[in-house]
């Protein structure tokens, strides 16, 4: 059974019931992953939400960059995307089985079509507004609220494998734009960009 290790508390955590029952959890707290392809991952606690949930986002970009989807022709959300169906065929199944068994399947909205659609995921894209808060460029989720590892712009920044401070993709389609959807760029700052471009992907996962 793979271990997973919390260093910011200088605990180290046998069992993810072992880990769930602490209440030492502060924000920044962080958590080293070990997945099955032997990297190493680290996913940041950003604080208690709905429910008493425990919500984490990977420090880094995990896998490679890619696009939301590979024909921007063919948007029609995130739920849609082919980005998420790589956070779920790919990702997922890469994070260690006791820790998958223990994700919460975090609830989920958009408008697609003019209709609204919901739905649940156990590993997720961040939202906008996970990220930045309330936003002019894109629609706020009743899911999602902004989470203090990201109230400061340095602390949105993120590293690519190979590639050093890269954009990270958000699951928020842009207002504007039926074919943009927002991005992290490498300062920290919001932006948007075509479905098609290829970005770093630092999915989320509640306890």
């Amino acid at each position: 059974m793979s271990t997973i290790k919390m260093y910011h508390r200088e605990a180290i955590y046998t069992s993810v019931d072992e880990l769930k029952s602490s209440m030492i959890l502060e924000p920044f707290d962080e958590l080293a992953i070990p997945l099955k392809s032997g990297e190493i991952v680290t996913a940041v606690f950003g604080g208690y939400v709905k429910g008493g949930r425990r919500r984490f986002v990977l420090k880094d970009c995990v896998g490679e960059a890619r696009s939301m989807y590979a024909d921007s022709a063919n948007v029609n959300g995130y739920f849609n995307s082919d980005l998420r169906r790589y956070v779920l065929e790919d990702l997922l199944p890469l994070f260690p089985e006791q820790l998958i068994e223990a994700f919460i399947p975090r609830p989920m909205s958009e408008i697609i079509d003019g209709e609204r659609r919901e739905y649940e995921d156990a590993l997720w894209v961040p939202s906008a507004t996970d990220v930045f808060g309330a936003g002019e460029e894109w629609e706020e989720e009743a899911d999602s609220e902004q989470l203090e590892i990201f109230k400061r712009e340095r602390d949105r920044v993120k590293e690519l494998t190979g590639r050093g401070t890269w954009f990270w993709w958000l699951r928020s389609p842009h207002r504007s734009n039926s074919t943009y959807f927002v991005y992290v760029s490498y300062s920290g700052s919001v932006n948007g960009s075509n479905a098609s471009h290829s970005h770093g992907v630092a999915p989320g996962f509640d306890l």
